[in-house]
């Protein structure tokens, strides 16, 4: 399956300003300045699959609440194999697994829900019912189609720390392709 990154505008200028974490305060999840060039590549030492870095404050938020002691201020990765039941680990080899989480990661394979916006819980069968029936094209869109007026703390509730519109596979126009041009009604 083809998968499109969207490029569309954030959905971090959805929702009140209160409910952002992306205000001028804090680091905008859906700016250029958030990308590292010189960032760490660090691979886990049991998959062998290159992590993509998250902040501690991201791992922090969403670890149950009786291991949240247990997340100190250091480089964390993302464990990005689908198969692999790590969810975060370090340089230490210090990890939290799929079920010490309080949500599921969206492409880990036995995800459920599989969340497209956590901020908003909006999963990808949402998304992909949302753009079949009324034909918007963009994640912010989407999230007012079933939302209204959405929220955004994506360092805190994505488990990739970043904003869904620019990190979100666009799965719903795959998905949605394949099904209209097989369609025999």
């Amino acid at each position: 399956m083809t998968y499109q990154i969207l490029d569309q505008p954030s959905c971090c200028d959805c929702g009140p300003a209160e409910d952002s974490c992306c205000g001028p305060t804090n680091s905008n999840c859906c700016g250029p300045e958030t990308i590292d060039l010189n960032k760490k590549e660090h691979a886990y030492p049991v998959c062998g699959t290159i992590g993509e870095s998250v902040e501690s404050i991201t791992v922090r938020h969403l670890v149950k609440e009786e291991l949240m002691s247990y997340v100190v201020d250091v480089d964390h990765w993302l464990c990005l194999d689908e198969d692999c039941d790590v969810a975060y680990y370090t340089e230490t080899e210090a990890m939290f697994r799929k079920e010490d989480l309080k949500v599921p990661i969206w492409f880990k394979r036995d995800a459920d829900p599989k969340y497209a916006c956590y901020c908003n819980e909006i999963t990808e069968e949402q998304v992909i019912e949302t753009v079949v029936n009324t034909g918007v094209n963009s994640m912010k869109d989407v999230i007012a189609v079933i939302k209204g007026e959405g929220r955004s703390r994506c360092r805190v509730r994505n488990p990739a720390g970043k904003c869904c519109t620019k990190v979100l596979t666009l799965k719903a126009h795959a998905h949605t392709t394949t099904s209209l041009h097989s369609c025999k009604c």
